[in-house]
């Protein structure tokens, strides 16, 4: 893989390599957990590039790309918070994506994307940034805590019929 990392801010344009690399990098991470109809059912509903122009074209959510060379290797979304949890009266903001396609990993974008989403939380004003993540995923959940994410709650995340335990996540960001 060329290591040469480049970042940018997603364009309308990017649409369609957005909705590949989430359903890609979500079948390469969780694929196997979810019988073949909720995982189809679940990537249709979530990937498809219609949502990916809504998202780029809502002014609350904010994308970052990171390329390796001209190949599109990950990607970062922040908006605003819809997970099922009471945020509070402070401002918050929701990590809603951190995708890195598998032959990405370890070289820091997660990181770096990461820090940017951080970043634009608290230049927007943001008291507290949250996360939902998969209770086994014990790779990102390092990577949150590491950065100074708690556990604050729990969720069911559905994909198709199936129902997944997930942990809520905060970063203090004043």
């Amino acid at each position: 893989m060329n290591r040469d990392l480049t970042f940018r801010d997603a364009q309308l344009k990017d649409a369609a390599g957005l909705a590949e690399i989430g359903r890609e990098t979500f079948v390469e991470t969780f694929g196997d957990l979810y019988p073949p109809g909720d995982l189809r059912q679940y990537l249709d509903e979530t990937y498809s590039v219609e949502k990916m122009i809504a998202d780029l074209n809502d002014p609350d959510v904010e994308v970052r790309i990171a390329f390796s060379g001209r190949k599109m290797l990950a990607y970062c979304k922040i908006g605003p918070c819809k997970l099922p949890f009471d945020t509070g009266p402070e401002p918050a903001l929701e990590l809603h994506r951190v995708y890195v396609y598998q032959d990405g990993q370890g070289v820091g974008v997660g990181r770096i994307l990461l820090a940017w989403a951080i970043e634009q939380a608290r230049q927007r004003g943001a008291k507290n940034l949250f996360l939902g993540v998969w209770e086994s995923n014990a790779k990102a959940i390092a990577l949150y805590e590491s950065r100074g994410f708690d556990k604050v709650g729990t969720y069911k995340f559905k994909v198709g019929d199936t129902l997944d335990d997930e942990f809520i996540m905060r970063l203090k960001l004043a």
